[in-house]
């Protein structure tokens, strides 16, 4: 393993571990809590280029550069489901650029998970509330009108790869049951979970996740469907994100 320095603020792997779905970020960010980190690479980045040793993370995986982080997540899920740590934290590879002020780096991104956590406030972290919204798109979305610009770069509508249903139907095929009237959504998917929330679903939950990033998604790149699961994590973790109105538009 890497020759790193830890940190005395962190957890032991065994009570809180970091999913990170990285593509070609810098991991230097990570370096402090590599012994916590599962990190799914989607670019084969050799070990010249990275200023990490790679096997000082608990785990480094390549992975198929497809699905967005979305299919990254439920991999982990769904590989792990019966060895979750307490607390969970899911991750991009370079998350403080939508997370900041509110959270600027990997300390505030640990403690803030152990203090909400630990405490029981909620079922999820959120790291910065001005990500959140409601969302009551159930039909086909135009990815290219002035509206969706806050959720799709122009970079990723180039290379969309569109769903053969809208989010009503991914919605039914997910949850097994029809949809709320909106749903709240977490821009960007950085939260943190506990275990027990996570298992609130069954295996097969995070099956059909990956079933539909692999049918559906047709193992793309950036598939539509990745944008679907972006606006139902929470939904996942709390019926509370189940609206019947748009609060937060």
């Amino acid at each position: 393993m890497g020759d790193l320095t830890i940190p005395s603020w962190l957890p032991p792997p065994s009570a809180l571990s970091i999913v990170v779905s990285r593509y070609k970020e810098p991991l230097d960010i990570w370096g402090d809590v590599a012994p916590n980190v599962y990190l799914y690479a989607k670019f084969d980045t050799p070990q010249v280029n990275d200023s990490i040793p790679h096997d000082s993370f608990r785990h480094y995986e390549l992975l198929p550069n497809a699905g967005r982080e979305g299919q990254t997540y439920c991999h982990h899920i769904y590989t792990h489901y019966d060895n979750l740590e307490p607390i969970v934290i899911f991750s991009q590879g370079d998350p403080f650029d939508i997370l900041v002020p509110q959270t600027n780096n990997t300390e505030q991104l640990v403690r803030t998970a152990q203090e909400s956590l630990l405490q029981d406030f909620d079922p999820v972290t959120i790291y910065n509330y001005d990500l959140l919204h409601d969302v009551a798109e159930w039909g086909p979305i135009d990815w290219s009108s002035p509206e969706e610009g806050y959720w799709i770069t122009p970079k990723q509508l180039e290379t969309l790869t569109p769903a053969p249903y809208d989010m009503a139907e991914f919605w039914q095929r997910l949850f097994l049951e029809p949809h709320p009237v909106a749903v709240r959504v977490l821009h960007g998917a950085v939260f943190a979970v506990r275990r027990e929330t996570i298992w609130r679903h069954p295996p097969e939950f995070y099956r059909r996740c990956l079933d539909q990033f692999a049918d559906a998604g047709k193992n793309a790149v950036n598939p539509e469907i990745g944008f679907f699961m972006e606006r139902a994590w929470l939904a996942a973790w709390s019926k509370g994100n189940w609206k019947d109105r748009v609060e937060i538009p």
